[in-house]
């Protein structure tokens, strides 16, 4: 959901992606994810193995504490008036689709991706700053691997090319 609605609203490339697994990164099989399960209550990340099992801690303790839900960490305190019921703010693509249009309300108020992106997180500075860099890292790992993509298809393209133009010099030979 994150490409999905990424293109939709906008946003820079890859950067919805970059803030979920910032937000709720899990290693899963030897790979790194966002996990949609998850929940951080009083800045302590808890992991469900399923849908069913986070929403009724959701449901049990939403009373008590700010929860930030899903794989985009949407804080019931300051959002959960966005989202139908509980079930909605932890189903993934609701959950991403309202993040990337809270990070464009963001972008669009503050005129700066790197102000957008750091008041996802936090509007204290220290935690904004902190936050920023870890957002970045992620992003700029995920572009980088997308370029090493591009420059490696670049590399057969020119081989191709070169194989073919070899090709139609040796007819022109004939």
């Amino acid at each position: 959901y994150t490409e999905k609605y990424g293109k939709e609203f906008n946003l820079p490339y890859k950067l919805l992606t970059s803030i979920s697994l910032v937000e709720s990164g899990l290693k899963k099989n030897d790979k790194f994810v966002s996990w949609p399960w998850t929940l951080n209550v009083s800045g302590k990340s808890k992991f469900f193995e399923t849908k069913e099992q986070a929403l009724d801690y959701l449901i049990k303790n939403i009373k008590k504490k700010n929860i930030d839900v899903g794989c985009m960490q949407i804080s019931t305190k300051y959002h959960i008036n966005e989202f139908k019921n509980l079930n909605n703010i932890l189903d993934p693509n609701h959950n991403v689709k309202y993040a990337a249009k809270f990070l464009k309300s963001l972008y669009k108020k503050h005129k700066r991706w790197n102000e957008a992106i750091s008041r996802y997180h936090s509007s204290e500075p220290q935690k904004k700053e902190k936050y920023l860099k870890k957002v970045k890292n992620y992003w700029s790992n995920i572009r980088q691997k997308r370029s090493t993509k591009i420059d490696n298809k670049s590399k057969r393209e020119r081989e191709k090319i070169e194989f073919f133009k070899s090709q139609f010099e040796n007819r022109l030979n004939l």
